[in-house]
């Protein structure tokens, strides 16, 4: 997400950080652009780390475009009877559980995947198990202005109530769920916080990089994270992660920002869970176009948005006369999406995996589009 951007030393329920590890330099950035359309494939790859060359199918953090899949769960869930993305979340989270400027107006599942819940992001929007998220909900995180049910405000902590009440009403562990419904139906070897992903396939998985001069710093994923057996999550000492009580703390498996897939899982993720929706492609949410220092567009970034999904209506699209529905993801270094124009049938994906010091600027306009992101959509322009 592009004002949420996070540092080495600052930990986030993500990921263990390495250490903050300096590193030589790579050649280049490890990138990746890919763009089906028609059934053709059109692939481009480039730089490396450590020794190893980039390639489609090494798995990295994909940070936001997670929300995707996690609102694709609940819809899952929903439609097998086990949740209901319209009841109130009060009875998990707390019967107080209401916008101060709003009692009557309940907050459900649809509306926290939709960022429509009147909930803005505390500084701090995870925690280590054994902790209770419930904690962490204060009078602060109800944003001021804001009606649940109309008002957008993107929203990582969102996510993480999300995943509290699903474990809550299912009584499953956040990262099995997401296994059984997600990853097993699709084919594909991912995991939340490398929950469930494979060994082989774990070790061939990149860091998020930031630059440092002449040097790489390695934000996430480090040799460590990759070498490991058990998901990395955030544990207080003496605690096991076998302990956990589903319901407690929805974002130890970081259901905002923490899955792990490859270039190549997020073409299927495209093409089978985007492509294959209609019901995605409609917005919940237009922005009207006001533009105001840290409004809900921030600055022209957020246009429309549905449940998991930013949607660029044609007239707003970074590829001109396109709708595209998908998710930006950014974090750790990492700067990369999936989006599927409905209106071709094509689905486009892209991956930096490193940044400068001090982020990827925003370019400015509609859509306020990070450097790393305009420079992946011009790509895709040039090969209209």
């Amino acid at each position: 997400m592009m004002t949420r951007r996070k540092t080495c030393g600052l930990l986030a329920s993500a990921a263990v950080l390495s250490g903050c590890q300096t590193v030589p330099s790579p050649a280049a950035v490890p990138r990746a652009r890919l763009l089906w359309r028609k059934g053709a494939l059109m692939r481009e790859a480039s730089g490396g780390f450590g020794g190893r060359d980039f390639t489609m199918a090494a798995p990295f953090r994909v940070a936001s475009v997670t929300k995707l899949l996690v609102a694709e769960l609940a819809r899952r869930l929903a439609a097998e009877g086990r949740i209901d993305l319209d009841a109130d979340v009060a009875p998990e989270l707390g019967t107080g559980f209401r916008h101060p400027a709003h009692p009557d107006r309940a907050v459900t599942l649809r509306r926290l995947l939709s960022h429509r819940s009147g909930i803005t992001d505390p500084p701090v929007y995870w925690l280590a198990a054994p902790g209770d998220i419930r904690a962490l909900i204060t009078p602060a995180i109800w944003e001021a202005g804001a009606t649940p049910g109309e008002s957008f405000r993107y929203s990582n902590f969102n996510y993480g109530l999300a995943a509290t009440v699903i474990e809550a009403r299912t009584g499953e562990r956040f990262d099995r769920l997401f296994d059984r419904h997600i990853a097993a139906p699709l084919g594909l070897d991912i995991g939340l916080n490398w929950s469930g992903v494979s060994r082989a396939k774990r070790a061939s998985g990149f860091p998020g990089l930031r630059g440092q001069p002449g040097d790489w710093a390695v934000q996430v994923d480090g040799p460590d994270v990759l070498g490991a057996r058990d998901p990395a999550v955030l544990i207080q000492d003496g605690a096991s992660l076998s302990d956990y009580r589903p319901g407690r703390n929805g974002t130890l498996f970081s259901p905002q920002g923490g899955l792990r897939a490859s270039v190549d899982d997020l073409l299927r993720i495209g093409r089978d869970v985007i492509l294959a929706q209609p019901d995605l492609w409609e917005p919940s949410w237009v922005w009207d176009g006001t533009v105001r220092e840290g409004g809900p567009s921030e600055s022209g970034h957020f246009v429309a948005f549905g449940e998991g999904v930013y949607i660029y209506p044609a007239e707003r699209s970074p590829i001109p006369g396109r709708r595209l529905v998908g998710h930006h993801g950014e974090a750790y270094g990492i700067h990369c999406g999936v989006w599927a124009a409905p209106d071709d049938g094509s689905v486009f994906v892209h991956a930096d995996l490193g940044s400068p010091a001090d982020g990827s600027p925003l370019q400015g306009g509609v859509p306020n589009l990070t450097a790393a992101s305009a420079d992946a959509f011009a790509w895709w322009r040039e090969r209209l």
